[in-house]
């Protein structure tokens, strides 16, 4: 032996060693000689202990395919002796009986002169582990890829590469590699209902959920035969493969967008039938006030002068219940409430001027200074402060009704007090004044204009509140949010 040969030696015996995978020596004989790990691996007390086994006693009798393990390793050494080396998974046993998976590399080399095998076993039961989570968490998937009620498709930038049954159905398409030929704008009209280049829009939306991971928009479909849908999407990135794709889930809304089609249309016919009720109606009151007028001025009959005025404060009531009635009309059949910054002062003077006009006995103290603050409101907000006004004094039982008005600035809202000398609100009835008609036949209101006083406020993200006023009275206070 060289002077060379001992560093050599001495230096793949270390790696040998200090190898972090089991590694044997053998012949056809069996083993002779091993490293520690392989000791540990196999459950062995010792070196020598391990070099009393042949390969297929450290394995059950059989592996996971039934195949007998004796004959296999037998199988893979020979393999090894005549093509230089092998490589191959192997189920292998420790002395205590405890199975585990292994990734063998039979490598063969000559050792003074006669072929030996060196074996290296790695334990793979943790990368098996991973791939059994993996195996079931793509086959989990997958179920529920083919089972939603949804079109499900995986697509790159290039296109579509795979689809649920669904998504097969939905555009009467045959396969998936029939479907895997077309791009989303491929099956699209040239424009979307707004305009826009079906191709331009639907790589933006593809580009926007490749960046920020998801984009959910509302889409126009066309099948291949020619028919169109509307359709709600939504794109989710994802890792496949190492790669990053989307998933897209396409719903069809034809029903959907149906009935908000019928909606729409019984609005607009609702609006169309109001607007014609409330206009002959108030032309035949307007016809029954003239003549009743001109009854008054003919007529020397202190009894009949009594009954026309009655005629006329109730035609005249009849004339505020139509405004109501387009104001509720105004606020239940719109698409939106249109809420945004309004300006308090002007919609709180205007309600004031109109009642004071109409109600030139009653005295109305408006309030010396409004918050300049806008609030979130809309140009219904007068509406609500006229009916708080006019009820407090409609509702009076005194000869001079007085109704004081006070705003303040809060932290995130606006205060609005209306205080009245009125016969007061009794404590059972504070809970139910707001709804629709609770005033009664009896009464001289309908109660429409509170329920539409409540009706604006909430729809402002505001609040109303009834309290007594001292010494007599009612104090009507109305909370609105600043506008953000």
């Amino acid at each position: 032996m060289s002077s060379n040969d001992k560093p050599n030696q001495s230096r793949y015996r270390a790696l040998f060693e200090n190898s972090r995978d089991a590694l044997l020596l053998f012949d056809r004989d069996g083993y002779f000689d091993c490293n520690t790990r392989a000791v540990e691996l196999f459950g062995l007390n010792s070196k020598k202990e391990a070099l009393t086994y042949a390969p297929w006693d450290l394995a059950p009798p059989t592996q996971p395919d039934g195949a007998n393990s004796k004959e296999i390793a037998q199988a893979h050494i020979e393999t090894a002796f005549q093509q230089s080396g092998a490589f191959f998974e192997y189920t292998h046993q420790t002395v205590g009986g405890t199975t585990f998976p292994a990734e063998v590399k039979l490598t063969r080399f000559e050792d003074n002169g006669r072929p030996v095998l060196h074996s290296l076993v790695r334990d793979i039961t943790e990368r098996k582990e991973r791939e059994r989570e993996l195996t079931e968490s793509e086959a989990k998937y997958r179920n529920l890829f083919e089972s939603t009620q949804d079109a499900l498709m995986l697509l790159d930038r290039q296109g579509f590469f795979d689809c649920n049954e669904h998504t097969l159905d939905l555009f009467h398409i045959e396969s998936l590699d029939t479907f895997a030929e077309y791009t989303p704008w491929d099956l699209a009209p040239p424009t979307q209902p707004d305009g826009r280049d079906s191709e331009e829009a639907a790589q933006e939306h593809i580009e926007t959920a490749f960046e920020t991971g998801t984009a959910l928009f509302e889409w126009v479909h066309r099948r291949p035969d020619g028919t169109e849908f509307p359709a709600e999407v939504k794109l989710s990135r994802f890792d496949h493969r190492g790669e990053p794709r989307l998933h897209a889930l396409v719903r069809n809304i034809s029903d959907r967008k149906a009935y908000e089609r019928q909606i729409r249309e019984q609005r607009d016919n609702l609006e169309i039938l109001n607007q014609v009720l409330r206009h002959d109606i108030r032309n035949d009151i307007q016809l029954i006030m003239a003549y009743a007028e001109l009854a008054a001025d003919q007529s020397e009959s202190d009894s009949i002068q009594e009954h026309l005025d009655i005629v006329l404060e109730n035609a005249e009531h009849a004339v505020e219940i139509t405004t109501t009635a387009r104001q509720m009309a105004k606020v239940m059949l719109s698409d939106t409430e249109n809420i945004a910054p309004t300006p308090l002062g002007p919609s709180l003077s205007s309600a004031v001027e109109e009642v004071q006009n109409t109600y030139p006995a009653a005295v109305v103290t408006p309030t010396a200074a409004v918050p300049e603050t806008p609030v979130q409101a809309n140009d219904m907000l007068e509406a609500v402060f006229r009916n708080l006004l006019k009820n407090a004094i409609q509702h009076n039982d005194k000869e001079v009704p007085e109704v004081d008005i006070s705003a303040r600035e809060r932290t995130d809202s606006v205060l609005v007090q209306i205080a009245d000398n009125g016969p007061g609100i009794p404590d059972t009835e504070k809970e139910t004044i707001f709804g629709k008609g609770e005033t009664g036949l009896d009464s001289s209101g309908t109660g429409l204009g509170l329920y539409l006083v409540k009706t604006l406020v909430e729809s402002y993200g505001g609040v109303i509140e009834i309290y007594d006023n001292e010494p007599v009275g009612t104090i009507f206070s109305v909370t609105v949010p600043k506008a953000g």
